[in-house]
């Protein structure tokens, strides 16, 4: 047993001298000093930018690992990037052979702060450009050069922070906490492979107009495809996204829907709105005039892009509407967007108070959006009350019924059809006591160009205003009357009269009809 002891005793001795020699061999391959010759350069050469390094430190079994690491703004003072800790494990054998190959990388709490300045500049626009120069032809190798090869089974990011503010402020500002893993290879000449990853997504906050979105969840990817599912958190409502990309790199194809049991749009679209900047004084030539409608070439990547996937949102509140089972399906190809089917149910609302319908589909050109929309609508409405419509009150202004300046309506049809940068309609909304029937447009200036029929029945003509009762209105068949009206003006101010070239076309056959029958009496 002694014996077997003393054996144990050399063996473990051996090993503790072969791995103090091991040790020494390392450090004295991989020194401080040389490690920082060979990291700084290179990082410096590929940014532009003055890098910063604190300390490396060189452990046989944790690997290089380099702290205080930090990339400096164009200035030279503040940081453009920096990180806690980075860590290199390599393989051992290798070395031995004066090849240092790196099978595992670890960036320790890194952070980036990226900045929009007021004249539309990035704070890392230098380093794109630095990197789109043709490289330098390689140097000849030195013969006490280590060759470096990175074939990774993992690169660990824990605890990535990220930064943008936009000093315009015509973006939102935004800051994400993340945790990434990948998989994969890089290899002497820089070009990485890579073979899977996962993002895992602690923390994405936007501020827009004051108001937080959150953003959670995970991101998958490997080298043909990425897959992500989101849950985005405005304040107590939620919209999760589930999202694939596919040849991301070249010829990208999106898939990605939106589900949302409960949103409050108007909440949503008030954090949306434009903000009025300052206006600013800037001399510029004249440039050559636009001709209208000429096509603007098309971004790369617009025509690349390929989109589609649906919206679903099982109740939202919109100007006093509840919308339910809205649904809107999408496609985007070719700089173009098509929206099939566009579909959901309502009820309330502020100024028209009823349930209803909407059902159509929308297509438009990215490019030139308001030019090329075109689509069409049909809109079915319900029992109902009009309340705060200008169109009404102008029409009760002229014609002095009380009733239509919130009437009550039992249903409504209309058909919309959209080009032109117009909105054609041609519909109808009825009660017991009037039917109005307009056919016309509104373009997307607000301006109204909309001829209207509106018949009165008995129990109302008679309330006609005096101006009006002079006038000869014709009557349909069950003794409605019928008066031609032009809405004219706009949304905001909208200009209600009597079509008098409509009036005199219905009037004339009548009048017609009267003087014959009063000339064959006379003849008699």
């Amino acid at each position: 047993m002694k014996k077997w002891m003393k054996v144990g005793v050399v063996v473990i001795g051996v090993i503790v001298l072969l791995l103090i020699g091991l040790n020494i061999f390392v450090k004295s391959y991989l020194s401080s000093e040389r490690l920082k010759a060979m990291i700084l350069p290179q990082a410096e050469a590929l940014t532009g930018r003055k890098v910063h390094l604190e300390e490396v430190s060189v452990s046989l079994f944790k690997g290089v690992v380099a702290r205080g690491l930090s990339v400096k703004e164009m200035d030279g003072q503040k940081d453009f990037l920096k990180l806690k800790e980075f860590v290199l494990s390599y393989r051992l054998l290798p070395l031995l052979q004066k090849q240092f190959i790196i099978n595992k990388i670890e960036i320790i709490s890194p952070s980036v702060t990226v900045l929009k300045d007021r004249h539309g500049t990035y704070n890392f626009s230098s380093i794109l450009e630095k990197a789109s120069q043709k490289p330098s032809e390689p140097s000849e190798p030195k013969s006490q050069g280590l060759p470096v090869a990175i074939v990774t089974d993992r690169l660990f990011v824990k605890d990535l922070q990220i930064k943008f503010i936009d000093e315009e402020k015509a973006l939102p500002d935004v800051s994400a906490r993340l945790d990434m893993i990948f998989t994969g290879s890089i290899g002497r000449d820089g070009t990485p492979k890579l073979k899977s990853g996962e993002i895992s997504v602690k923390e994405i906050k936007t501020v827009l107009q004051g108001a937080e979105i959150l953003s959670t969840g995970k991101i998958n990817l490997d080298e043909q495809t990425i897959r992500a599912n989101l849950k985005t958190v405005f304040g107590k409502e939620s919209l999760d996204l589930t999202a694939t990309v596919k040849d991301y790199l070249k010829t990208p194809e999106v898939t990605a829907s939106f589900y949302a049991k409960e949103l409050d749009l108007d909440q949503w679209m008030a954090i949306g709105g434009e903000k009025k900047r300052p206006s600013k004084t800037v001399s510029r030539e004249p440039g050559p005039p636009k001709e209208k409608g000429s096509r603007q070439p098309a971004v790369g990547m617009d025509l690349k892009l390929k989109a589609s996937g649906e919206v679903k949102v099982d109740k939202a509140r919109y100007q006093g509407y509840t919308l339910s089972h809205l649904k809107v399906g999408y496609k985007y190809f070719n700089g173009n967007l098509v929206v099939e089917p566009l579909g959901l149910q309502f009820s309330g609302g502020d100024v028209y108070k009823t349930d209803g319908t909407l059902s159509g589909k929308l297509q438009l050109s990215s490019l030139r959006p308001q030019e090329t929309l075109k689509g069409d609508a049909d809109l079915k409405l319900g029992q109902g009350v009009i309340k705060d419509s200008k169109i009404f009150n102008a029409i009760s202004s002229l014609t002095g019924l009380q009733a239509l300046r919130e009437p009550v309506v039992e249903e409504g049809s209309f058909r919309f059809d959209i080009k032109e940068e117009k909105i054609f309609m041609d519909g109808f909304i009825r009660s017991a006591l009037f039917r109005l029937s307009p056919k016309g447009y509104l373009g997307f200036n607000q301006r109204l160009d909309i001829p209207a029929e509106l018949k009165l029945s008995p129990e109302l003509s008679k309330s006609l205003s005096r101006g009006l009762a002079k006038w000869k209105f014709a009557t349909d068949d069950q003794g409605w009357m019928v008066l031609p009206l032009k809405i004219k003006g706009t949304t905001e101010k909208p200009d209600v009269t009597i079509d008098t070239e409509r009036l005199i076309k219905q009037i004339v056959p009548d009048i017609t009809r009267d003087l014959q029958q009063r000339l064959f009496q006379r003849r008699k």
